[in-house]
């Protein structure tokens, strides 16, 4: 099954019998954190495979460089059997949907595609999986079908295939096409793997949510497609609404069932089809500028930027208007959603409806540029900035910073013990530098005590500007957030920068100070900073 976090506590208590895990590669890719520390506790006990979001295959942008080395770091030390993605685009001009956006089937789209599949593979030294989409529109631009253009791709590439099984059949409803024509016209020998999942099905078209059981009709087409593939590596993915680890562990089972069940044939759906409702568009669009066009309808939620009755093809009780909208709305909800789940104390502070439109005007106005979606919230202090209180924009700094920090790496901390040789003259000659988990802050407004209050279950008014100093750190899986006086802070901000203990001191005290109260200041200090394992240990 997927590996999801909620899950840990049960499979390192239980070891509970799977074959192997699946990873969303992104995930891994961009972290030293907790991620990082999980999966490897994982790999102790099971093979993992690397399934990717962000590879963006069909794009007509440049790789992106930065990407591949991040996945083949990944690759290297987890050794997949295979690594994984799907065939689509998720965004050109370094923008991100963050959504497995629809290709033409167009000779301009295969070439440009099986390209690249070509340089990935030469890239990582391996053989690339992709998976067929999930699409809630076609475009009249294409000239073959989603399988005739999958097989292609796979022959021309050699690439390996992934059979998401409830894809097909999303895909299938949605533009009524034959579930089993799609299954026999693809090259089963190149299936590596195959998905199962939960769908919502809005009457009109059906969503691939990840958020619910596997239905019987997808069952059903699970078995056929493994009669004609033989005995295929098989994943249950559930992303969203997801219920405790039993739940997902018995739709494992359930696939383990069907796969081995020796009944006679089960009928697999059938759609009627619409075919005729197709208008092949009569103008040759360069692929770069559908994708210009599609991505803009997205970003600036204006379908018709798209031209979607002459570019769409039209459905019954589904208008080419509507089909677009699905992807302009969910690519809404789901920054939404990311912002929205990190910001608790800010929502509190602004009011819901202030701090909603606050979020929607920051959708509308930033794209999406980082591949890993928690990357999204970096910018959204600096747009707070500009559109609330300077308190709220401080509020915003520290709540980023608290989900940020979960992915700094860990940091070997400095012990007394390493201090013991250093006679008192070395020891202001000394450097010391900060464990990479940890933040310093100067707030104009008493931020951490709002915050406080606020996770205490109280409710804090918005406080009268006063300054504040603040570290944030982790230690493995605790956040840890300590207050600082003023001339701590500016004694830690020295040696964080580089400046040796000594002149540390002496830019931040006086030299008036009475000896004897200085001296209790800054033992104070140090015994503070070594018991919270602020400071590292010198590599």
């Amino acid at each position: 099954m997927g590996l999801r976090p909620s899950h840990y506590p049960f499979i390192f208590e239980n070891k509970p019998p799977l074959d192997w895990f699946e990873i969303i590669s992104e995930n891994f890719m961009d972290t030293g954190g907790r991620p990082v520390r999980k999966l490897e506790q994982i790999l102790e006990d099971y093979p993992v495979v690397m399934h990717g979001v962000s590879l963006s295959i069909g794009t007509v942008d440049p790789l992106n460089s930065d990407y591949l080395q991040k996945l083949k770091t990944l690759a290297s030390w987890v050794n997949p059997p295979w690594i994984s993605d799907h065939l689509c685009w998720t965004g050109i001009a370094h923008k991100n949907t963050h959504d497995l956006l629809p290709v033409p089937y167009t000779e301009e789209a295969l070439k440009n595609i099986v390209t690249r599949i070509r340089q990935v593979q030469d890239f990582l030294e391996r053989p690339i999986v992709l998976e067929n989409p999930s699409t809630y529109l076609e475009f009249t631009s294409s000239t073959m079908t989603e399988w005739e253009f999958i097989a292609r791709m796979a022959q021309e590439s050699g690439c390996g295939l992934l059979l998401d099984v409830n894809n097909v059949y999303v895909s299938c409803y949605n533009h009524r096409w034959d579930p089993k024509t799609y299954i026999d016209a693809l090259p089963l020998d190149r299936v590596a793997q195959i998905h199962l999942a939960g769908h919502t099905n809005k009457g009109t078209h059906i969503i691939d949510t990840h958020d619910d059981h596997v239905i019987d009709e997808v069952w059903a087409l699970y078995r056929y497609a493994i009669s004609k593939a033989g005995p295929v590596s098989t994943m249950v993915e559930w992303d969203d609404k997801i219920p405790e680890f039993p739940v997902v562990l018995a739709e494992v089972e359930k696939a383990r069932l069907w796969a081995a069940s020796s009944e006679g044939p089960v009928p697999i759906p059938t759609f009627q089809s619409f075919r005729h409702n197709i208008r092949p568009s009569e103008r040759l669009t360069p692929l770069s500028e559908q994708m210009d066009e599609m991505q803009n309808a997205i970003l600036e939620g204006d379908g018709t930027i798209m031209n979607p009755d002459e570019t769409i093809v039209p459905k019954p009780d589904f208008s080419p208007d509507e089909q677009i909208r699905s992807y302009i709305n969910g690519y809404r909800y789901r920054l939404f959603d990311i912002v929205a789940m990190d910001y608790d104390a800010l929502k509190f502070a602004l009011g819901r409806k202030d701090f909603n439109k606050l979020i929607d005007d920051y959708i509308e106005t930033v794209p999406s540029t980082n591949f890993n979606v928690a990357r999204y919230t970096v910018r959204f202090p600096d747009f707070v900035k500009e559109h609330a209180s300077p308190f709220a924009h401080e509020l915003s700094i520290l709540e980023t910073e608290l989900v940020q920090i979960a992915d700094a790496p860990e940091t070997t901390v400095l012990r007394p013990e390493d201090l013991a040789a250093l006679d008192p003259d070395k020891f202001m000659e000394f450097k010391l530098s900060p464990r990479k988990a940890l933040k310093l802050f100067a707030f104009s407004y008493p931020v951490n005590e709002f915050y406080d209050a606020f996770l205490g279950g109280q409710e804090p008014k918005i406080p009268e500007k006063r300054a504040s100093f603040l570290a944030i750190f982790r230690h493995e899986d605790s956040l840890w957030r300590l207050d600082l006086e003023e001339r701590e802070y500016i004694v830690l901000s020295s040696l964080f920068a580089g400046v040796p203990v000594g002149e540390a001191l002496s830019a931040a005290i006086p030299e008036d100070e009475d000896g004897e109260d200085l001296m209790a200041s800054v033992q104070g200090w140090f015994g503070k900073w070594m018991n919270n394992g602020l400071l590292a240990k010198a590599a």
